[in-house]
């Protein structure tokens, strides 16, 4: 699905209208566009299906259209069908289609999460049976936070098809506590679990895209991850750093002002080659969210060029544990990540 040399990947969660559009600034590899939200923007809509949502966002790199499944679990309402879904897919022609999942959120019945994995499963029947040469692009979705449940989704799923790869989904509440049950331990363990049980098959994380995540998942065993953060981040005031993580850099966060860079982070910051960084000063970058937005997609997108380069040299575990140290939140991952 993708290309080997291009692995791991990194795809950037973009509005469909949103700006700044980062591969007019930064040379990305790959976007993620929301099916949920086209559907929903008739402009939009009309113009993606008559020309494709590759001529439509001006990009000639991979483009993976998501369902809207998270919404589902936002909103706990979904306003698309599956018709609806494909007929969208077909015409806008996007690498990959994602199938219509049904996300479990923390602390729903038994008989709710049953419901929403048989949902799941028989959105994904239909559309692989409707897609046609597209189905060849298809990526189901996985869900369970526990290793029983997704052992048996795993089963189910690939009675319907011997997929080439598959996305983890449901994770996304997790990543933000550190221990105990449905926390980002809990994440690791899942999709360490699924790489053992589909080894030869390209697994996607959905949702889990910061600096410092994104380099767990890929540690665990997933190929891929898409990240909003990049983002976010910036509308928060915030940039990455390579290494380091974020820092937020704008004037106050609610009533209590931001800590400065320190000289480290400035040192840091100062050989940053990003087009935000090398035409505009600091004072200016915390000013816009546009160049902090620019800054951080070059950072994430160079720091999946030196995962792919370490893993080529066999020096990544090392470059991981680096970083994992200076993270009280995450240090204690290298051990599980190393069992």
């Amino acid at each position: 699905m993708i290309p080997r040399d291009k692995l791991p990947f990194l795809w950037f969660t973009q509005p469909i209208n949103g700006v700044p559009k980062p591969w007019e600034h930064v040379k990305i590899e790959g976007v993620t566009v929301n099916a949920y939200e086209i559907l929903r923007k008739r402009s939009a809509l009309g113009k993606i299906v008559k020309l494709g949502i590759h001529r439509y966002l001006n990009f000639n790199g991979l483009i993976m259209m998501d369902s809207g499944g998270f919404q589902f679990m936002k909103f706990n309402k979904m306003e698309a069908n599956v018709s609806e879904i494909v007929e969208l897919y077909l015409k806008a022609n996007p690498d990959v289609c994602v199938a219509l999942d049904f996300p479990l959120s923390p602390g729903l019945s038994r008989a709710e999460i049953r419901r929403r994995l048989q949902t799941t499963l028989k959105n994904t029947r239909i559309m692989i049976e409707t897609l046609g040469k597209l189905s060849r692009n298809f990526l189901p979705v996985i869900h369970g936070h526990d290793l029983k449940t997704i052992e048996w989704f795993i089963g189910e799923l690939f009675k319907i098809s011997d997929f080439r790869a598959v996305g983890i989904g449901s994770l996304v509440p997790s990543v933000f506590t550190s221990k105990g049950a449905g926390s980002i331990y809990n994440v690791v363990t899942i999709v360490r679990h699924v790489r053992k049980l589909l080894p030869d098959k390209q697994i996607h994380v959905f949702g889990i895209g910061s600096t410092l995540t994104m380099h767990i998942m890929f540690a665990s065993g997933a190929n891929s991850v898409d990240s909003a953060a990049w983002r976010v981040k910036a509308a928060h005031g915030a940039i990455q750093l390579p290494g380091i993580g974020d820092r937020y850099i704008t004037a106050n966060r609610k009533h209590k002002p931001y800590p400065n860079l320190n000289e480290k982070e400035l040192k840091v910051l100062k050989k940053c080659g990003c087009p935000a960084c090398k035409e505009y000063s600091l004072e200016q970058i915390k000013q816009s969210f546009a160049l902090r937005a620019i800054h951080n997609a070059w950072v994430y997108q160079r720091e999946i060029r030196k995962a792919r380069k370490l893993m080529k040299e066999g020096t990544y575990s090392a470059y991981v544990w680096k970083i994992l140290k200076d993270s009280k939140k995450f240090r204690g991952l290298y051990k599980l990540l190393k069992v």
